[in-house]
């Protein structure tokens, strides 16, 4: 029983091991195994790449091999929309000079200097924005008694310094104010409207002013002769 069986047992351990030794030289195992194994090294010997390979990648561009363009990487890039500053008038400005000094000639709104646009500029003592001339700023000036205009603090301003008129700093002339309304007060306390005894005819004395802005003769000496 052993001796039949023993051949048959020889035969089917010899074949496979006859089978591997001829597989390693079979035509196209050797060169399969050796392009599976060898492609890459030879790709990369070449410098012959595809899309998608490690050489394709280096060019930036996986379609044209082209580097990508410049996109602001060195500090450049394409030109800022016009502005007011760039010191280039651009529709809509009325200037430009290009600095950020808002009370010259141009201000920062690329705009001309004006009395009323709350820019204080050279040669404006003032500038509230607005062109009211009843309030403390007028034609970008102080507002003062005597400029002619009514602000809500004054109750006449009729422009002057006369205090022997209708409008005594800024208040309406009357009797007791001390300033001699002329034609209509003869005086008014001190201000005698430069008379004198001897200019009313009197040799000598002190003339008064009484409580109604008349002379007060009292302390007048002698009428004088006619």
């Amino acid at each position: 029983m052993t001796r039949r069986w023993f051949p048959l047992v020889m035969a089917m351990v010899v074949m496979p091991l006859a089978a591997g030794a001829c597989g390693d030289d079979a035509p196209g195992r050797a060169s399969a195994g050796g392009s599976s194994g060898g492609s890459s090294s030879s790709d990369d010997a070449t410098g012959d790449s595809r899309p998608g390979t490690a050489d394709t990648a280096a060019t930036g561009d996986t379609t044209s091999g082209e580097p990508p363009q410049d996109t602001g990487a060195d500090g450049d890039s394409e030109p800022l929309p016009p502005y007011c500053g760039d010191g280039q008038v651009d529709p809509g400005e009325q200037c430009d000079d290009g600095n950020l000094v808002d009370h010259d000639a141009c201000t920062n709104a690329c705009s001309s200097p004006a009395c009323g646009d709350e820019v204080l500029q050279d040669g404006e003592q003032c500038d509230d924005g607005n062109l009211v001339e009843t309030d403390s700023c007028i034609d970008c000036n102080n507002a003062f008694c005597g400029d002619g205009f009514l602000r809500d603090s004054e109750m006449c301003d009729d422009g002057n310094f006369d205090d022997h008129d209708a409008c005594v700093d800024c208040i309406p002339a009357a009797c007791g104010d001390g300033a001699a309304y002329t034609g209509r007060e003869q005086c008014d306390g001190k201000d005698l409207a430069d008379a004198t005894c001897v200019t009313l005819g009197f040799e000598s004395g002190t003339l008064g002013c009484d409580d109604a802005c008349e002379f007060d003769v009292s302390d007048c000496s002698d009428v004088a002769p006619a």
